[in-house]
């Protein structure tokens, strides 16, 4: 731990912590990141695509113009400073099938704010039994976001702003100074970015965090099987990682671990494979982590209501790839100089609707 005292405490060091940290030290601010020892977590085993046009309408997500452009910049800048190769532009081959979903994709391609993502119609390439036609996403890329959450721990660790520990809500004293206190260590805000625990931890049940289970595969494909910018979107994803093909993701709402996949989730993403692929491949491993999802599947930064110099940064989901650089950007800005954040990413709105339902039962 560094000898010159921190003035933030980060919980958590995957995709959000890890983002949060870099933006305040590269802004001359000292912080405390604390995770506990390496295992599995969303950052770790997600399969990290960047899809520019989502969902069954087709549509471009949530502040998408300013996160796009703060990831790339971001994860070009951490693998320029930190020596890796982490971020990797593609082209996604979606599949289309359904009438309404070829209607919106030609709505896309006329849109003048989607024209640049939505590309042509194509018949499926030859080892691929897909259905309908694919519809050529650009703009799209893939983080391999274990390699940098790795990197990004070694770099912590060279400035002795990494501890490897558990840290409960009932470990942090808040001072009458103002100032938060874990282990003897006096900070000016703690931030918990430890993903899907945060409503658990802190016993918030206004973040209305809907958790569920991804199971992701690493597969063994043969070495000529479609190019290494070719994602395949069909239902699920098939997206290379080096020399491996990683599957997935399935979502299940309940599971009794969550780092182990459910009985039937490797089951459910094979089954999809072996529809539309009947060439040899090799499945190495399952892995599965839980994605932190809250409501409206939008992220949420800012301070915690009735907590005093506690924030937070959560809710990333399954596309903490895209948002998280942005969002900490912003969080940044309100922790060095009391920027307000934009009003969707605030906590307290979550808090009054919260409310608001809880007083509309009681009134029944």
């Amino acid at each position: 731990m560094s000898t010159e005292a921190a003035q933030h405490l980060i919980i958590g060091q995957g995709l959000a912590g890890s983002a949060l940290a870099w933006h305040l030290i590269h802004a001359g601010q000292n912080c405390l990141v604390v995770d506990r020892p390496l295992g599995e977590s969303a950052s770790r085993v997600a399969a990290g695509l960047v899809n520019p046009l989502l969902g069954r309408k087709i549509k471009p997500d949530w502040r998408q113009a300013e996160c796009l452009e703060a990831a790339h910049s971001y994860y070009r800048a951490t693998e320029a400073e930190l020596g890796g190769s982490w971020w990797d532009c593609c082209e996604i081959w979606r599949e289309l099938a359904d009438e309404d979903q070829l209607a919106f994709w030609q709505q896309r391609r006329e849109d003048p704010l989607c024209a640049q993502f939505a590309g042509p119609l194509l018949p499926w390439l030859p080892d691929w039994e897909g259905k309908g036609q694919a519809a050529i996403t650009y703009g799209a890329a893939v983080l391999h976001a274990e390699q940098l959450v790795n990197a990004q721990r070694n770099w912590l660790k060279s400035k002795q702003s990494l501890c490897e520990a558990q840290i409960l809500p009932s470990d942090i004293e808040t001072l009458a100074s103002g100032k938060l206190r874990w282990r003897e260590q006096e900070f000016e805000s703690v931030i918990w970015c430890n993903g899907f625990e945060i409503a658990q931890q802190l016993k918030l049940p206004w973040l209305e965090s809907r958790l569920s289970q991804g199971c992701i595969l690493d597969l063994k494909m043969p070495e000529n099987f479609l190019a290494p910018e070719a994602v395949l979107h069909f239902g699920h994803w098939l997206v290379r990682h080096g020399e491996i093909w990683r599957l997935g993701a399935s979502y299940d709402w309940v599971w009794s671990s969550p780092g182990e996949p459910s009985p039937t989730a490797p089951q459910e993403l094979l089954h999809s494979l072996n529809q539309r692929y009947q060439g040899e491949y090799q499945c190495l491993r399952a892995r599965a982590a839980v994605r932190p999802i809250i409501r409206y599947s939008q992220p949420v930064a800012g301070a915690l209501p009735g907590m005093p110099g506690q924030y937070m940064l959560g809710g990333l989901g399954s596309r903490g790839c895209t948002t998280a650089p942005w969002v900490s950007q912003q969080l940044t800005k309100l922790l060095m100089q009391g920027e307000e954040l934009p009003a969707d990413l605030e906590p307290i709105a979550l808090l009054r609707a919260y409310e608001k339902r809880q007083s509309k039962l009681a009134a029944r």
